[in-house]
């Protein structure tokens, strides 16, 4: 763990309009994949479950290109196994494919070893797959913290050249403020990009996911807009194909969980089309400086 955070100086990328270029990111799951639901849809029965994440990924990929972005998706290797065509559509729109690791374990639950098996058979898996080198890794529900921040380490070791596995509104027990753009976590040419922190309900939430679900749009786009004028920074914004998805099979877990993962599911799509029009976007290799001499 360091005792200072190496930040890196990185120019702002802007579209022809002037405006900030965003990274928009998908992490390609399907819904009982959601660690939310993971003692009701244990990974036992998860053979036999309904499959839906092809069909809401394309449905993402159509909502894209009707509104001329490029995303980066972060997608499980077994979703690649199983769905090889899926990965070479997503490829052969244009946008960049990244890795979620093998089987949506969080990093925090695996020793050095299991990790490096984990996110190096992920990344073969996508790369059989899609044809083209993947560079890029997210963990799951941004799992790597300060008790595992050896997992960078091992993500070099394995190929990588960016993370985005690190919320600074959830990264805790630091003995330094969590930095909320991107920064060399070792010694080595790995960069980490955080999903960005804005102001909401009071306080600094990430961007994307159940937090930009469930707020109102106004208060997501307001925040977002008072972010680029105080920070000049791009955003990282990230969800899920199942988040556009209210017809998936419920699960009988207790109110809250339920409350957190289907609040608002058939209200997601027409927001998320609402921010590609409203900001600029592209892929993480877009928003930041991420080239491979990096």
């Amino acid at each position: 763990m360091p005792s200072s955070f190496d930040l890196q100086e990185m120019s702002v990328q802007r579209d022809a309009a002037g405006k900030i270029i965003n990274a928009m990111t998908v992490d390609v799951e399907d819904y009982y994949h959601a660690h939310v639901l993971e003692h009701y849809f244990t990974r036992d029965l998860w053979p036999g479950l309904e499959r839906r994440v092809v069909e809401r990924t394309e449905e993402l990929l159509e909502l894209f290109a009707r509104n001329q972005v490029k995303g980066t998706f972060f997608t499980l290797g077994s979703v690649a196994r199983e769905f090889p065509e899926l990965i070479r559509k997503i490829v052969s729109q244009g946008h960049e494919l990244a890795s979620h690791g093998l089987e949506h374990y969080r990093a925090s639950d695996q020793d050095r070893a299991t990790f490096l098996r984990d996110v190096s058979d992920a990344k073969k898996a996508l790369e059989d797959a899609g044809g083209v080198e993947v560079r890029g890794y997210r963990a799951a529900s941004f799992s790597i913290g300060k008790d595992n921040w050896w997992a960078f380490e091992v993500l070099e070791e394995a190929g990588y050249g960016y993370s985005s596995s690190v919320s600074a509104a959830k990264l805790t027990g630091l003995d330094i403020p969590a930095p909320r753009t991107p920064f060399r976590p070792t010694s080595g040419r790995l960069i980490e990009c955080p999903i960005t922190s804005v102001s909401m309900f009071g306080r600094d939430v990430p961007t994307g996911g159940g937090y930009f679900r469930l707020a109102p749009y106004l208060m997501f786009r307001n925040a977002l807009a008072r972010f680029h004028a105080s920070d000049e920074q791009p955003a990282n914004f990230y969800f899920h194909p199942w988040e556009i998805d209210p017809g998936q099979p419920k699960a009988d877990v207790p109110l809250k969980s339920n409350l957190r993962h289907r609040v608002n599911l058939g209200r997601m799509k027409p927001k998320v089309d609402r921010a590609l029009s409203d900001f600029s976007w592209g892929r993480m290799t877009d928003a930041y400086e991420l080239n491979p001499a990096a």
